[in-house]
């Protein structure tokens, strides 16, 4: 699966990008051919779109993006449906460490508020106001300035960015994630896995996702299940499938996909294995009882 950030930062002729340290801006302007697409990112990413739709999707959650909109989106993986020919935007990439570092030094700011409880959804919906949407529309002239900004301004766009958005009381739960992601050493485990097992991601992605190598990912996530991850990830991917089965109207490549399934033949396999049956039997069986 593609990193979205490694993507971007690999081809700087063929992406708008500024870079300061593991900060990024970019602008993207680009007719989307492929229909759906799965990526992933180790990194955070606030996006406000100029202009065009794209929908993204997790489990049996969906997010669209349109013109104005904006969206923090946790690091982790999500399928991407091109609903439009032309899709421009701007982003931004920041860690973990930035992102708790700028609310620990601003903590006194915050305090008061009420949080609610976090750690949400994989998309959170940003509320901007005029201040923020002419920040967005203020960086656009970076991209062709020569000499280009400095690494210390952009990181200053960067704490401006952040300062308008959780400032504004309207986007509360997203600094109730912060503050949630702040009171950890490293991102929970338990978040990350449950956000993104239906996703086709290998240990060492979710190694990188969870910012841990990969042997203290399998030594912390042993601690916390009490079994591998690879146990885990194919239980927790049956059981998404089986829901599916019986919940949907999806056909069973659909279902073998948006379960985390590299193919349909394995699916196939491990589900009779697990339930006796082969999933179109098992979905027969399970509508005539319907029916009955």
């Amino acid at each position: 699966m593609d990193n979205t950030y490694d993507y971007i930062t690999n081809r700087p002729k063929e992406f708008k990008q500024l870079a300061a340290n593991d900060l990024l801006f970019l602008h993207y302007k680009c007719p989307q051919e492929a229909k759906y697409i799965y990526v992933y990112n180790h990194f955070n990413q606030i996006a406000f779109t100029l202009q065009g739709i794209k929908v993204f999707h997790w489990g049996n959650h969906s997010h669209s993006m349109t013109e104005n909109s904006t969206h923090f989106a946790k690091k982790g993986a999500w399928k991407q449906e091109n609903a439009d020919y032309q899709w421009e935007l701007l982003a931004f990439y920041f860690p973990d460490e930035f992102l708790c570092s700028f609310y620990n030094d601003n903590r006194s700011l915050f305090d008061g508020k009420h949080f609610p409880f976090s750690p949400g959804e994989s998309f959170i919906s940003i509320k901007i106001n005029e201040a923020t949407k002419a920040f967005f529309y203020s960086v656009l002239p970076y991209f062709s300035q020569l000499p280009p900004p400095s690494s210390s301004l952009l990181e200053l766009k960067f704490k401006e960015l952040l300062y308008n958005i959780l400032s504004n009381p309207e986007n509360v739960a997203l600094l109730a994630y912060v503050k949630y992601l702040s009171d950890f050493q490293k991102p929970p485990l338990h978040d990350i896995m449950e956000s993104n097992f239906y996703f086709n991601l290998s240990i060492a992605e979710f190694a990188r996702i969870s910012q841990r190598s990969v042997s203290k990912f399998k030594r912390d996530f042993e601690e916390l299940y009490h079994t591998t991850p690879g146990r885990w990830l194919l239980e927790k991917r049956l059981s998404y499938a089986k829901l599916l089965l019986n919940t949907s109207k999806k056909n069973i490549n659909e279902i073998a996909d948006d379960s985390g399934f590299e193919n349909v033949s394995h699916f196939s396999r491990v589900f009779k294995e697990k339930f006796g049956k082969p999933p179109l039997q098992y979905r027969r069986v399970q509508n005539i009882q319907v029916a009955e």
